[in-house]
């Protein structure tokens, strides 16, 4: 959404539709201006405070950043993107063609596999993808996802980048009701897929989406060390993206998301940072930053002793820590 924050989605790694190319929000941060718990302003680069640094980028939150340098990329203005619809009864199909599109596709192809309602009351499979090279070698790239099924609708072709980047503000309005789960994963195996399908089918709201987020080439190319991110080797984070307007739904459409995430758990190597909720439990928070988290735990107790910043639960414990 074109209106996401760039503080929160840095500091829990950033994806988004340049991933295949550029990699990260994280893996773009050269440098970041930090006021600490103890009010000092720091500065976090490669050179000065680089274990702060490291720690900035997926790694939650240490301090109160105040500015953030990145690293830009030329994209557009036009590229060629956009989305393909089929019904829900071809996702089978659908799915086995976009995980072997994506096996074939060039880094600056950026693609995701949604599951959602349409304004008709139907349920349909779309893929959305962005390719952020030249328009000429967009269609190109793109040309199969086009021409498979052939797709109920086709939405592909030349678009400014920027109001691509903003395709997604009108499902997901400000004052909505949401209740978002993630579960990061290295394949989208068949027995994963149909269980997918069988539970869209039954989704309570039509507001509601499933989505594997593609995370990207250049991504998963980045060594596992060299940031905070934690998840390096996952292809996809799959999300349930409970959306509802009514309060009294409240119960109701916050259960169903939490059971369908707990299915989806044997197939997940951990949670996208970015996604973990105010209500998660510690378990949840570690598997956030995997294999990370004691390095970053040891950071917290560095430059936030006190566990001043606390009301993100993205953010790992330290051994002076209350509960998150």
């Amino acid at each position: 959404m074109s209106d996401t924050g760039v503080a929160g989605l840095t500091l829990g790694g950033g994806l988004g539709w340049l991933a295949g190319r550029h990699g990260l929000t994280c893996d773009n941060l050269i440098g970041a201006d930090v006021v600490t718990a103890d009010g000092r302003l720091l500065r976090a680069s490669p050179v000065e405070n680089p274990d702060l640094f490291w720690g900035l980028r997926g790694g939650g939150n240490f301090g109160v950043v105040t500015a953030f340098e990145f690293q830009l990329h030329a994209v557009g203005p036009v590229v060629f993107a956009g989305m393909v619809v089929h019904p829900l009864a071809r996702a089978p199909e659908v799915i086995r063609f976009y995980r072997n599109f994506l096996d074939a596709a060039p880094d600056q192809v950026t693609a995701s596999c949604a599951f959602l309602t349409a304004p008709d009351g139907a349920k349909v499979i779309a893929v959305a993808a962005c390719h952020c090279g030249s328009v000429d070698e967009g269609e190109r790239a793109l040309r199969p996802l086009k021409a498979f099924g052939p797709p109920v609708l086709d939405q592909i072709g030349p678009v400014p980048y920027a109001q691509f980047q903003a395709a997604l503000d009108a499902p997901f309005p400000r004052g909505r009701r949401y209740y978002w789960k993630s579960a990061m994963v290295r394949e989208i195996p068949d027995a994963l897929a149909t269980r997918v399908v069988e539970q869209f089918a039954a989704v309570p709201s039509p507001l509601t989406f499933f989505l594997f987020q593609h995370v990207g080439n250049a991504a998963n190319r980045v060594p596992p060390e060299a940031t905070a991110f934690a998840h390096r080797e996952a292809r996809w984070d799959a999300l349930v993206l409970s959306c509802w307007d009514d309060p009294a739904e409240d119960a109701a459409q916050v259960a169903w998301p939490r059971d369908v995430w707990a299915s989806w758990r044997p197939f997940s190597t951990g949670v996208y940072a970015n996604a973990v909720g105010a209500d998660a439990e510690r378990e949840e928070v570690r598997a956030a930053f995997g294999a990370r988290y004691e390095r970053l735990a040891a950071l917290k107790a560095k430059y936030d002793p006190t566990n001043l910043f606390r009301l993100n639960a993205t953010v790992p414990l330290a051994a002076a820590a209350t509960s998150v």
